[in-house]
This record gives C-alpha cells, structure tokens and sequence, in this order.
C-alpha cells in the first residue's frame, strides 16, 4: 500500500501550536491544502501570548535559541529583522539570595560554608558510591550526590510536578536540567561537570537569545499570515474530533463541519487521541500551569529574564519579566512579572487559582521584586493545561504502547510536545516541523526538498507546480 499524500487531499492539522503552525505554512508552500482546527481563541500553543493594557506576557520565559541553523533562516524570513537580540541573564533563589544560572565562580562565595563543604565532598567520594538508575532520585543521587540533591532537586521536583522524585523517570532529571542549561556547550549532568563548567563561566560570553519585538505572539500572527495567504484555513476556538474506518482517519470534524483528510496531524494531547479512536488511553498525565501575569508601578530591582523558586513555601517556582526580553512589553516606568504556579487541571488550585493571588503578591513581597502592595497596578490569573508532560517511573512503557496502537492509522501523524508526550523546547518544535514536512513530501513524490530548502523557502515554484 502506498503512503498516503499531502496532495489528495487536505491536510488537517489538530493544534494550533509551534509544531503545528510551521508544519502547517512548510506543506502550505509546497502546495499542499492545509486546515489548522486550533481550540483556544489564539494559535501559539503553549507559545501564545497574553495581552492587557499595554502589557504583553507569555507563558514563561520563552526565547529562541538554537544551533540548526535552518530554525534561524526560518525565523529570519519570518520576522524580517523584527526582533531583539540579547544575552542571557537568568538566576536562581535559594536559601534567601539570587544566584546567577549557570553558575558562576563568583556565587560560590555565597553558598552557606556548610553546603559548600559538604557539596565538595560529594564531589571526591560520590563516584565510590553505588546507586540505582530507575528513579529521578537515583539518577541525582549518583550524578550530583546528596547534599544538592536534599537542597535542591528533592524540594524543587516535589513542588514542581507534585511527585516524589522516587516515582519519577530519571529522564525528567536528563531533561529537565538540559533544557534549563539551554547553551549546548555547557556540560551539567553531574558534579564534576558542573564544576568544570562553573568554572569555565570565567571566560565566557553569554549566549544570545533572538525574541520578536511586541511580544512571542507576533511570531505565530506572521506564520498564520503567511499561510493565509497560500490559503490554508486556520479554525480558532473551535475542537476536532476524529473519525476512523479501518486503518485510515476517514475524517476529522471541526465543530460541525465534516473534512476529509490526506493526512491528519495531530499535536493536541496524545491521550485525546487514544480516547476518540476507542484505544484504551494511557497513563500519561499532564501537568498544568497557572499563569499570574502582575502589572507594577516602577523598575523593579532586578534585571533577570527568568529566576527559579525552588523552596516549597514560595508559592512559584518560576518568574519571568518579559521587558527583558523587549521593553516594548510593558508600558514605560512599570514592569510586568509573569509568575507560574503548577498544578493539574481541576484540582483545588486549579477550580480556585484567584484566592491565591494575595499569596503570589506577598511572595513577590517576600523574594524582594515588590516592596509595596500599592505598586502593584493589578493581577490577571491565566490556567493553561497540559502544560508538561509528567515523567512518572512507567512512562516509557505506557508511551510505546499509546504509539504502537496509534501507528496502525496510515494517515495520522504524531508531532509537537503534547502529541509526542516530549519536553521540548519552541526550537525542538521547529525542527520537529521541519523534519516531518520533509519526510510527508517525500512520501508524497517531492524528492528535492531538504530542510535548509523548506526553512528558506527555496524552491517553491517547482514544488507548487509539481502538486498540480
């Protein structure tokens, strides 16, 4: 049997989202029909953006950065010289003070003598000590030993996913530290490499980041544009529900209109999928994020772009000021902080994120960003689901089953952080993007098309012409 083509027939794209959109404008260029059927008012995913008063916040920290160099051809065609180029500035609070991440030399005079010796320690012996290898905490335990495993990992872990490192996957550890690290060249997935990498932050510049001047959001409304304008239709707050015969999606409904697919491309979750085609759905849950996005009067005393909160009674673990991503996200003489406080859709937290809004503030209050209620012009509360995937010790398994049963569809295509259950990154998404529009054009006769061609358009009246 053949594989199925993008150009007999549309294609359907279910997710609005990073993965989503490119894919969608790549195979729109290459001349094929493309429906996105996006649920939120918004496209962007997880990577939209939220406005008010002249405030613009994301949902965290988001920034571009990467080393495939088609993922910038792509931005750069996309912005077109609209956007910010600025070094990293981020921290770390613990025990009381900020501290520069990654860490530098000069914060180490800061750590608490104690910590410090015990952590040096750590380093000589740890490698005579032997560990298990199926849990998050085996993995920190060997990699970092127990001093910041106690001091930091545990608690941060705990009050970020809500489970107890010993039923979490070690690769929440692998990744989890990898994307907070971001620079490729700074190796930390131990003590020895953390130290030589502390140390090697002496002589080192900071990596740039490439952020859209306006807002993230200004990203997504260029990409839709752009595919608007090849005709591709974009559904907003509108959800998709599949339709199976056999081993072939037969059709995908947009609210009530009925499309018949090419091929389906689904980026919402992957337990979503597993349920409306009748498979017996995983356990593979999802956490969820509640945005506080709060408007101050003034400054702001501090010049990071993101900072972690790890101690359990501080209600974040992450902030975010996105004036320091462009200053045209905020009103001149004020500041915007985004604050994100994790939970699962339809607890406590969840049904009433508003009650802890006086919390958030006095935390703010306390890790020394506000100094007075009165600056604090006011609070917009923001929930945002299946935010991370959750890595819970039998994951794997539970994964490789959802996905076998999901590959007997010819036409359905996985892709992006909720349809592949991955933590990623807006640049993984991108190249994830672009490596499956490749492979779909492919199977669908376009043989000369690589990824540095579709990140730069190259080619595309050849392509256009050859689907007819």
């Amino acid at each position: 049997m053949s594989k199925p083509s993008v150009f007999e027939g549309p294609v359907v794209v279910v997710g609005g989202g990073v993965a989503g959109l490119v894919t969608a404008h790549l195979l729109a260029e290459r001349g094929a029909r493309v429906v996105v059927i996006e649920k939120c008012a918004e496209v962007g995913g997880l990577a939209r953006s939220f406005t008010y008063d002249g405030f613009v916040f994301d949902i965290g920290p988001h920034r571009f950065h990467t080393e495939n160099p088609n993922i910038r051809t792509y931005l750069d065609r996309m912005l077109k010289g609209n956007a910010t180029l600025f070094p990293r500035r981020s921290e770390v609070y613990f025990q009381g003070k900020y501290y520069r991440w990654p860490l530098h030399p000069k914060n180490l005079v800061q750590l608490p003598v104690p910590l410090a010796v015990k952590s040096a320690v750590d380093l000589a012996v740890n490698g005579r000590k032997t560990y298990g290898n199926d849990n998050f905490e085996d993995y920190v335990l060997r990699q970092y030993g127990p001093t910041l495993y106690e001091h930091f990992f545990k608690g941060y872990s705990i009050k970020f996913l809500g489970i107890h490192p010993k039923e979490t996957h070690p690769d929440w550890a692998k990744v989890g530290i990898n994307r907070a690290i971001i620079d490729d060249k700074l190796q930390m997935q131990n003590l020895a490499q953390l130290a030589k990498s502390t140390f090697l932050q002496f002589q080192k510049a900071e990596i740039d980041f490439m952020y859209p001047k306006g807002g993230l959001h200004v990203t997504w409304q260029r990409v839709s544009a752009a595919l608007q304008a090849l005709g591709g239709r974009i559904l907003t707050s509108t959800s998709a529900r599949l339709e199976a015969v056999g081993d072939r999606i037969e059709a995908v409904y947009a609210g009530d209109e009925r499309i018949e697919p090419s091929v389906v491309i689904w980026t919402a979750p992957l337990t979503l999928a597993c349920k409306q085609l009748d498979i017996s759905v995983p356990n593979l849950p999802y956490l969820a994020t509640l945005i506080f996005n709060v408007l101050v009067r003034g400054d702001g005393p501090r010049e990071y772009q993101w900072c972690y909160y790890g101690a359990d009674d501080i209600i974040f673990s992450r902030a975010s000021i996105p004036k320091f991503f462009s200053d045209d996200t905020c009103p001149p003489g004020t500041t915007g902080y985004c604050l994100e406080v994790t939970c699962r859709e339809g607890d406590e937290r969840w049904r009433h994120a508003e009650r802890l809004t006086d919390w958030v503030v006095a935390d703010l209050i306390r890790v020394g960003l506000v100094t007075n209620r009165k600056d604090v012009i006011d609070v917009h509360v923001e929930r945002v689901p299946e935010t991370y995937p959750i890595y819970h010790k039998d994951y794997p398994a539970q994964l490789d089953r959802a996905r076998r049963s999901l590959q007997k569809y010819e036409n359905l295509q996985l892709a992006g952080r909720t349809g592949m259950f991955w933590y990623n990154n807006m640049d993984h998404s991108m190249e994830n993007a672009m490596q499956l529009s490749r492979r779909l054009l492919k199977d669908s006769g376009v043989t000369d098309t690589d990824e540095a061609a579709l990140a730069g358009g190259i080619g595309l009246a050849s392509a256009q012409s050859a689907a007819g």
